[in-house]
């Protein structure tokens, strides 16, 4: 083969191997999920409260009282919870500090670990007041409406494409 033929099969090559690398980052940029923008994970608290103000009209047929009732609720609840977790980050570190001192002492981590432990259980309490709370505003059929929302939330999500079972007709 000479020299010619050889810098002809080289340039197909290369060439190949850049229509390749386009086709891929094509398919790649194409194929990103639609579904998760990436401001929903910087959401704006405004619109979140009008996105749960449509879901409560909706799904539990609520009034504007009670929307924004739910939404103080809400609101003081997230605030609770967030210094509770903002707690627990501060333990977690101030135990893994502990760790990765010279001459650990077992007590003071397991101390830290039960605190934490606390805390956590009180975020479980006040989800729990929560939704006495959000029952609380709800009137007889709406009761009925929350729980079966609340079934719907808490049902485990199916792995992959799988579509969820049926719901038997009760």
């Amino acid at each position: 083969m000479d020299i010619f033929k050889q810098n002809r099969n080289l340039k197909m090559a290369v060439m190949i191997l850049v229509v390749l690398n386009i086709l891929a980052l094509t398919f790649l940029w194409l194929g990103r999920p639609k579904n998760h923008p990436p401001e929903e994970f910087l959401r704006n608290p405004i619109e979140d409260n009008r996105r749960i103000m449509v879901m409560l009209k909706d799904e539990l047929g609520f009034d504007d009282r009670q929307a924004e009732e739910y939404l103080e609720f809400r609101k003081n609840h997230r605030m609770a919870v967030d210094n509770l977790e903002r707690e627990i980050r501060r333990i977690k570190k101030q135990m893994f500090d502990e760790a990765l001192k010279e001459g650990t002492n077992i007590a003071i981590s397991d101390s830290l670990l039960n605190l934490a432990q606390t805390k956590q259980a009180e975020i479980e309490k006040l989800t729990f007041q929560h939704f006495v709370e959000l029952k609380n505003l709800c009137g007889p059929e709406q009761k009925d409406k929350l729980q079966n929302l609340i079934h719907k939330i808490l049902q485990p999500k199916p792995k992959g494409n799988v579509p969820p079972p049926p719901h038997p007709k009760e």
